[in-house]
């Protein structure tokens, strides 16, 4: 009877708990039209990734991977695709369910963009057989001009060396 009521409750648990079978990321995201999501993997030499996005409305989503790191999101204000991202990209797919298979050719950082076009806003599946994969913002902030940063600089260390002096040349 022990072993009846054991191998019931052994059962049940199998059919109440399901096994988990992810191997890799997983993301789920919902965005507007002209929004992009960035994320940021390391990927050693002859390593490859796959990327596969889906969607649950009829978002027209776009995927790319860059090997250097992106400094703007390449959308234009009307929220169509800036054509300069297709030389700066080094693989991309525009299918409506994006997938990429890249095989990096060097050991570095490499930058993977999602960009809904149009008919949004939508939910987009991001899967992906690696299990690091980072979110990344793209700063909006610009950065200061460095040759203003670099007068600024001379102006304050002249004005305390020039006031440094003064003091000095007024204690004697």
């Amino acid at each position: 009877m022990k072993r009846k009521f054991l191998a019931f409750t052994l059962f049940t648990l199998f059919i109440l708990i399901p096994p988990s079978n992810v191997s890799g990321f997983e993301h789920i995201d919902n965005i507007n039209d002209g929004i992009s999501v960035y994320f940021l993997t390391h990927l050693n030499t002859s390593q490859t990734i796959e990327i596969n996005v889906t969607h649950t409305g009829d978002g027209n989503f776009t995927l790319f991977i860059f090997d250097m790191r992106p400094t703007e999101s390449f959308i234009n204000p009307d929220k169509s695709l800036n054509p300069r991202i297709f030389d700066v990209a080094i693989n991309y797919s525009l299918d409506d369910n994006p997938y990429i298979n890249y095989t990096a050719p060097a050991s570095k950082i490499y930058y993977i963009q999602i960009i809904l076009i149009e008919n949004g806003p939508d939910t987009f599946y991001l899967r992906c057989n690696l299990d690091s994969l980072t979110r990344y913002y793209l700063p909006n902030i610009s950065g200061y001009n460095f040759s203003f940063l670099i007068i600024s600089l001379i102006l304050v260390f002249g004005i305390i060396l020039y006031r440094g002096k003064k003091k000095i040349i007024k204690k004697i």
